[in-house]
């Protein structure tokens, strides 16, 4: 008897094993919730870049060339580059002489950003980096003329919602970068169709949307948002984002730290400058 009973724990024990190592590995703590995602991600983040070595090859060809193409009429524009991870996107975009705009980073991870911060440094008086670990965005409505979100919206238990906050963020007319995940990523359940993808994006209020063959495990999505508006044009964090107690934007710098002159609530800012909200 204590042998089956044995068996059965043996048993158990290898199903949570298999069960955890997919969830984590695989799928990236997507149903583990956002502090635990963090957590991992700080664990990844020193060598997150090797294991992206293939995808981001031609950034420059794929990513920021595109993007200042769909930017030309736009002189200086205000991005938001949502999941920023290691700053692979910032930094192909600063990295072009063309690109004159303004960036805020934004990640749930502290070690992913530290490593942007080492990446970026050369562009740290146009970029700003933010620790942000959930959603809502501490943005008002229509504060970016571009927003980016690059092999992320997979990792929420649904897209209507982080789809909704990057849109809601995003300025009328203003330009969406995203990805589509495809059939050969293995993610069968967070897979949709080019049609179905695109479907999402227009019931988000999004228009003009192009699916181009990426990567493998990608494909890269650019889309306008419905309507129209003056440009916003570049901006500093402290300008744009609501203080987390009050909800107001009024903060003034004091030695490592922001400080919302409302309320009084304190933001530290790391070593490498990022903004810990």
């Amino acid at each position: 008897m204590d042998f089956y009973v044995w068996l059965i724990v043996f048993a158990v024990l290898i199903l949570i094993g298999f069960v955890l190592d997919r969830e984590i590995y695989f799928y990236e703590g997507v149903h583990l919730g956002p502090r635990v995602q963090a957590w991992l991600y700080d664990r990844w983040s020193k060598k997150y870049d090797k294991s992206k070595r293939e995808s981001q090859l031609r950034d420059n060809e794929m990513l920021a060339q595109p993007l200042l193409d769909a930017l030309k009429n736009v002189p200086e524009p205000f991005m938001l580059d949502f999941a920023t991870g290691t700053g692979r996107l910032s930094y192909a975009l600063m990295s072009q002489p063309e690109f004159r705009g303004r960036i805020v980073a934004l990640d749930l991870s502290q070690g992913m950003l530290e490593q942007a911060a080492s990446k970026l440094s050369p562009y740290l008086n146009r970029i700003e980096l933010l620790r942000h670990v959930s959603l809502p965005l501490p943005f008002p409505d229509a504060t970016f003329d571009a927003v980016c979100a690059l092999e992320v919206l997979e990792l929420f238990p649904d897209m209507d919602g982080p789809l909704g906050e990057l849109t809601r963020v995003l300025r009328p007319g203003g330009l969406l970068l995203t990805s589509r995940g495809t059939e050969e990523s293995g993610r069968r359940a967070k897979v949709k169709s080019k049609a179905e993808f695109a479907a999402l994006l227009e019931r988000n209020g999004i228009e003009n949307v192009q699916i181009t063959k990426w990567w493998k495990l990608f494909d890269r999505v650019t889309a306008m948002k419905n309507g129209s508006s003056g440009l916003v044009g570049p901006r500093k964090l402290s300008e744009v984002m609501r203080c987390p107690s009050c909800r107001q934007i009024r903060w003034g710098k004091e030695a490592g730290a922001m400080k919302c002159q409302n309320c009084g609530k304190e933001l530290s800012i790391t070593n490498e400058g990022i903004v810990l909200n």
